[in-house]
């Protein structure tokens, strides 16, 4: 339990998997290095010449700030005295002790902790400066042969006996360290299953959640088109009770605005995506449903629709809706009061760069007096409140008949 406790030093729930896993490799070299020192002190029994405290007292003194610093959550710094302090630490035992005493085997365990120590998340430019750390400090082991580092009275028995120590020790400790590393990665690897698990149920409550809330849209989508259908089926009642034709035009502009609502809200709820229709499909269907409810005045006019396939969201389908039904009126209303020869009404939408542009003109009369449309028409004034409502540019002119452009971002 205690053991447990110190690997686990510093580390805590919200630390990220690859700082978990350095925080626990480092804290437990640290200990195994400590231990290490203590199994070495035995070696007082065996050999004549003298013992290393120093050295052995600054191994001992850099594992404790190792634990220290990973508790005081500097792990970072904890790492770098890692690997900084335990290449010193086995540099200055090779120089003390001659080469065949296999000191140089300390290296191999420092290795692999190192080498566990690489975290993808991290640049790759903080492991190779450890590996070159150890590189050097090899090098220099294998390399320099300091005189005045040597241990006295050091005999050839002793280097024989020191030998078997440290590849005991050196075999021991590193097949401890690998046993141990297993496990702590085996445990580690339960915990992000676990805690994967976790996230997948949650992912779960959320999708049906979302699922819920899908039903519920489409339930109220219905709903609003079944009252919009209910509002526009009183409104062809009345029409039908019109006391005078312009009583009964005005009923089926009504009715005409209220069914280009209702039909955003058919389509939505006819699709599994309920904040965006298919805005082609929906134009085309507004027009028919509009030239429909004049067949008694459109006679032979033609409609040419030039229309690019948009996605778009609720909260513009409908003001634009709106916008295209007023247009329309507005052609079959007043541009062919003269009967001219094929007559025509072009409905057009298409993509240019980040916005949208939508026109409905005719080859009609046109305007009569453009600078005063708004205040002799209901639609026209309309028309430019809606496209105020969605920050579009709305432009009437006549070419030669009268055309309604509107242009919009995409997005």
């Amino acid at each position: 339990m205690v053991f447990g406790n110190l690997i686990n030093l510093g580390v805590n729930s919200e630390m990220e998997f690859y700082q978990k896993r350095e925080a626990r490799i480092v804290n437990l070299f640290a200990l195994i290095t400590l231990l290490g020192l203590v199994l070495g002190i035995t070696t007082v029994f065996f050999i004549t010449g003298n013992y290393p405290t120093p050295v052995v007292l600054f191994t001992a003194m850099s594992s404790l700030s190792i634990l220290f610093f990973n508790w005081q959550k500097k792990y970072n710094t904890a790492t770098y005295i890692f690997v900084i302090c335990i290449n010193f630490c086995i540099f200055i035992l090779n120089e003390q002790y001659d080469i065949s005493v296999g000191n140089y085997l300390y290296y191999f365990p420092v290795v692999f902790c190192v080498a566990l120590l690489h975290n993808p998340t991290k640049t790759n430019t903080r492991t190779i400066i450890f590996f070159i750390i150890i590189l050097l400090g090899f090098v220099a082991a294998m390399t320099f042969n300091i005189d005045s580092l040597k241990l006295a009275n050091i005999t050839e028995a002793d280097n024989r006996i020191l030998l078997m120590y440290n590849c005991g020790l050196t075999v021991s400790l590193t097949i401890l360290l690998v046993y141990l590393v297993v496990k702590l990665i085996n445990r580690q690897n339960n915990e992000a299953i676990a805690l994967l698990h976790k996230e997948q149920e949650a992912q779960l409550k959320i999708s049906q959640s979302l699922k819920e809330k899908d039903v519920l849209l489409a339930e109220i989508q219905h709903r609003v088109k079944n009252n919009l259908a209910v509002i526009t089926g009183l409104l062809n009642l009345q029409t039908e009770k019109a006391p005078c034709n312009t009583s009964k035009q005005l009923m089926i502009e009504s009715r005409n605005r209220v069914m280009s609502i209702s039909m955003v809200h058919e389509r939505l709820y006819k699709k599994d995506n309920l904040s965006k229709i298919d805005f082609k499909i929906y134009v085309s269907e507004l027009v028919k449903e509009v030239i429909t409810s004049f067949s008694n005045a459109t006679g032979s006019i033609k409609i040419e629709e030039e229309l690019d396939k948009v996605e778009m969201e609720i909260t513009k389908a409908v003001p634009i809706g709106l916008i295209i039904n007023e247009a329309l009126t507005n052609s079959l209303k007043h541009a062919f009061q003269h009967h001219p020869e094929n007559p025509t009404i072009y409905i057009r939408m298409q993509i240019i760069y980040d916005r949208i542009q939508i026109s409905v003109s005719d080859n009609g009369i046109g305007f009569s007096d453009i600078e005063k449309r708004s205040d002799t028409s209901l639609g026209i004034s309309l028309i430019e409140s809606l496209a105020d409502q969605i920050d579009a540019k709305v432009v009437f002119r006549n070419e030669p008949g009268a055309c309604v452009s509107l242009v919009f971002p995409f997005n």
